[in-house]
This record gives structure tokens, sequence and C-alpha cells, in this order.
């Protein structure tokens, strides 16, 4: 067993010294089959063609590929490609990819144009025009088409779209980038959406519970609403939406004495001593205990007076829908639209209202 890892090694090792050396691919051959270099039909001049069908049990090494490309293991193509090529562990392009990449653990083109890399670990290209499917990551300087992987996609430039399940950077982002946790970018001209934190120099549409934004808006409150929950809160964002966390209680309910708000604000205008925004936000009060908890998301306009440049009194009108188990639910929802009891649990639309005073920081 140990001698047969040992050979495969060492036919990969050739495989990568003979394609850093010979020349672009003269000749073209209709088929190559091989068992793992330099065992093949071509033998160790197989940099020279260019193969319309290669078929290598292992590992494998070509100039070039024009149709269909299959090795056990790895293969390396010192050319481009086109057409669809496949393996095991891993493809590696050092010229132009047009088709399809799809490896077991690692994906790499020089230039992926018009073509696809699917892998279960790790797709590479310097500059890319379609799309790169990867269990872990992606990477590419240039990007025009769509980054998909499962933990982290980077790019100097996108003209398209990342998406990942926690995290995607950037340089440069002409489209949309969207994360489970984190988006990172220097220019965004689209849309930032993450579940937890978009950072940027500059971003106009920022969705997240926290935008770190450097040309951005970022504002310090305090608030309560129609029950008397009051809350410290955080809006950080662009020039035209923002994020909201907030952390505060209720002491009018001894049995809800905890209380966390998420949401996002939208600018609607904005002059010198006025502005006006509008807010879709979730409440949570707890005390974190089986029974008793209370949520209520809703929408809510904000007419925001601007007393300084830095300090704003906010007051404005709500629409929610209020879901609790506790016992006195119907006093939480007093100018209610409707409503509906069950044996454990109260829910109901009703009106509210939100009122605070907030600093601006930079």
């Amino acid at each position: 067993m140990k001698k047969s890892y040992c050979l495969i090694a060492i036919s990969s090792g050739f495989a990568l010294l003979f394609g850093l050396f010979e020349a672009a691919a003269q000749e073209n051959r209709p088929a190559h089959l091989g068992f793992l270099y330099p065992i093949s039909t071509n033998g160790v001049k197989a940099a020279d063609y260019t193969n319309d069908v290669s078929i290598h049990a292992l590992t494998g090494l070509s100039g070039g590929e024009r149709g269909l490309a299959i090795y056990g293991l790895g293969g390396l193509i010192q050319g481009d490609a086109t057409g669809f090529q496949t393996a095991g562990l891993w493809l590696s392009v050092s010229g132009e990819l047009k088709g399809a990449q799809v490896a077991g653990l690692i994906n790499q083109a020089q230039q992926a144009s018009k073509g696809i890399q699917i892998a279960g670990l790790v797709n590479r290209s310097r500059e890319g025009s379609g799309s790169q499917l990867a269990g872990i990551t992606n990477s590419t300087a240039s990007l025009r088409g769509a980054q998909l992987s499962g933990i982290a996609n980077f790019s100097q430039k996108v003209e398209g779209i990342q998406l990942s399940g926690i995290m995607n950077q950037a340089e440069e982002v002409n489209g949309i980038q969207i994360s489970g946790l984190v988006n990172k970018a220097k220019t965004v001209r689209g849309v930032q959406l993450s579940g937890l934190i978009n950072i940027a120099d500059s971003s106009d549409y920022p969705i997240g519970i926290i935008n770190l934004i450097a040309n951005g808006e970022k504002r310090i409150g305090f608030s309560v609403d129609e029950n008397l929950t009051q809350l410290l809160s955080f809006r950080s964002g662009g020039d035209r939406m923002y994020g909201i966390i907030g952390l505060g209680s209720n002491f009018s309910y001894d049995d809800l004495p905890y209380a966390m708000e998420t949401g996002i604000g939208f600018k609607l205008t904005d002059s010198k001593r006025f502005r006006l925004d509008m807010e879709a936000s979730n409440l949570w009060g707890t005390n974190f205990r089986k029974w008793g908890g209370y949520s209520k998301t809703g929408l809510r306009i904000l007419p925001v007076l601007k007393l300084s440049r830095s300090l704003q009194l906010y007051a404005g009108p709500s629409l929610n829908y209020m879901n609790t188990e506790h016992q006195k639910g119907s006093d939480l929802a007093q100018l209610r639209v409707w409503e509906r009891h069950r044996s454990n649990s109260y829910k109901a639309i009703h009106w509210g209202v939100n009122a605070g005073l907030q600093l601006t920081i930079h």
C-alpha cells in the first residue's frame, strides 16, 4: 500500500515538473489513454499534445484538452481546456478554461473564461467569467459571474454575486454579497446582505445587524415603546440602509425583565433639520424560562428632529404582530386590530409607538 502511494506521488511530481517546463501544445490527438504519468499513449511527450478525449486511471498530463478528460486522482493540463474535465482529487489548467472542472478536492485554472469550477474543497483562478462552486473556499483575482461556497469567497473584483455560509471578501463589488456572518469590501455598488456584520469603505445598501461603513453613519440611542420597554440601541449603515441591535429591559412586567431587538432601517428623506426613517424590527422579551416569552415584529415610521449636528429626537407609530405566552398577553397589545387566544398563547396585531433620543458618532 505504501509503495502504491509513493508511486502515485512520484507520478504526480513528474507531471508537475514536466508541465512547468514543456512548451504549449503543438499537435492534436483524438485520444490519450493512460495509467499514471508517463505511462500513457503519449508518454513523456504528453505535454506536446492537445487531446479530444483523455482517460487516465490515476494521474495524467496533457498540453490541452478539447472535449472530455477523466482522471482517477488528478490531472495537469499545461494549456487551454474546453469541454468537461473531472478528477477524484485535483485538476489544474495552466491556460484558459472554457467548460467545466469537477474535482473531489481542488480545482485551479489560470483563467476561467465562460466556465464553471466545482470542487469539494477549493476552487482557484486568476480571472473568472462564470461560476465557482466549492464546499469550503473560492478564490479569484477578478470574477464576472458567481462564487458559491460553504465557508468563504475571496476576490479582488466582483461583478456578480458572492454567496457563502460564513464570509465574503472583495476589494470592489458591482453586484451583491450574501453571507451567513460577514461581508467585507472596500467599494460596494450594490447590496451587502449578511446574518451579522457588513464592513466596507462605501456601501449604500448594507443589510445586516451591524454595518461598519467608513463613510456611513453610526448612532447610539435610548428608546421606549408603548409597553415601556426600554432599549439601548446601536444603528449603523450606509447612506440609505442601516441595521439595528438593542438590549434592554421592561420594569413594568417583572416576568419579562430582559429584552433584545434586531432590525433594519431605511432613510426615506433627509434635510438639515429633519429626516424620516422607516424600520422593520423584532423585539424579544424573556425571563429565560420555558414560559412567559414575548415576541413583537413590527414596521414603524419615525420622524426624526435634529436638535444639533449629533443629537436627534424621534417618535412615531408602529404596526406590530405580537405572540406571547405571558399570562396577561392582552395587556401588551392595547390598540388591537386583531387578536386570537389559545390555551397557552396569545396573538395580536396592534398599533404601537416608539420614541427615543440618539447620538450620531463617527
